[in-house]
């Protein structure tokens, strides 16, 4: 594989909800003894209510399933007491050359840092230490910055050994999402293990640290695109986010499918179908119009009706009926068409 693209900025890398301007120069080495290794947590880690595995949803921002991981000040699953308002100090877990820093005026940043030729990870929602700067070699433990007042610390990691086959148009994803991996396996035992007992995952799931690229060619499967977004603004901010749209597995309980909205075809939104409907994994061109109900993520009550058909191994005709029930429903002047 080449790896032209190991040592430069990767300037479609957008901050979590944002996309943050920055400057960097067009090499950045990683240090000479960097490793692909977690060897201490970024917080501490009894400070942290809830660790997630990768693929959270939250459209519009996160329509498709995040390249990312969390770490949550605030247990959103008991919602008890107040809100916490703590800064935690965040530390470097692995050795690393600062590559880039995206921050706005003002806000917190995201800072990524380069180990190895093939490895580096990144650090979003962090307020920086004073002077931080690209270039500059933060080694495992040292101070990085802290959290802004309560906030959650995203963690994400790219190994360019590692590529994966549910991204079935590459040219829409940023370069270091298409080599994604889960941060967790990199971390040094015990803390492994002591993380992994933590994951908010469903037991069921034998994949503990979750996944993002569920696209199956010739099926409904996966991540679409508003038919007129180009590929290369597809991770355009605010312009790209609403015009996405992805058939997917839950990231708690992979067990269950998930219909993500960015917004365009219907009000920004994460949906379940019923047990009984058809995977989307399983509908194909011959399957024809298949109407499913959308249901809230937690309890049966529907939202409306989603009428997907694939009209080409990479096209789909669909349209939502907000408010419908059951599962009668015909296309009309109101359907789009995504691609992938």
């Amino acid at each position: 594989m080449q790896h032209t693209l190991r040592g430069l900025l990767i300037l479609t890398l957008l901050a979590c909800g944002g996309g943050h301007g920055g400057t960097v120069p067009s090499r950045i080495e990683p240090p000479s003894d960097g490793v692909a290794a977690f060897t201490v947590p970024p917080v501490d880690l009894s400070r942290i209510a809830i660790i997630t595995p990768l693929g959270s949803l939250n459209p519009p921002g996160h329509t498709l399933p995040t390249d990312h991981v969390y770490l949550y000040q605030w247990n959103f699953d008991t919602n008890a007491g107040p809100r916490p308002t703590d800064m935690l100090p965040v530390v470097a877990p692995a050795t690393g050359r600062v590559r880039f820093i995206m921050q706005e005026d003002g806000g917190d940043a995201k800072v990524t840092l380069i180990c190895t030729e093939d490895f580096e990870y990144y650090l979003d929602h962090l307020v920086p230490i004073p002077g931080l700067a690209v270039g500059q070699v933060i080694r495992a433990g040292e101070p990085i910055g802290t959290t802004p007042p309560g906030a959650t610390l995203d963690l994400g990691a790219t190994d360019r050994r590692v590529s994966h086959t549910g991204f079935l148009n590459p040219a829409r994803y940023p370069e270091p999402t298409l080599h994604y991996v889960s941060p967790w396996q990199y971390f040094v035992e015990p803390l492994r293990s002591q993380i992994l007992a933590r994951l908010r995952r469903h037991p069921s799931a034998t994949d503990r640290e979750g996944r993002i690229d569920f696209g199956v060619r010739g099926t409904l499967a996966g991540d679409w695109y508003e038919a007129s977004l180009p590929a290369d603004q597809t991770s355009a901010g605010r312009a790209g986010w609403p015009r996405t749209l992805a058939f997917v597995q839950d990231y708690y309980d992979p067990r269950l499918v998930r219909i993500s909205i960015g917004g365009t075809i219907a009000p920004a939104g994460v949906w379940g179908i019923p047990a009984n409907a058809p995977h989307p994994s399983t509908v194909t061109m011959a399957s024809g119009a298949v109407a499913y109900p959308l249901t809230y993520q937690f309890g049966d009550t529907q939202y409306g009706i989603l009428l997907a058909q694939l009209i080409a191994e990479d096209r789909i005709k669909v349209q939502v009926f907000v408010g419908r029930q059951g599962t009668e429903a015909t296309f009309d002047a109101g359907a789009f068409t995504y691609v992938r």
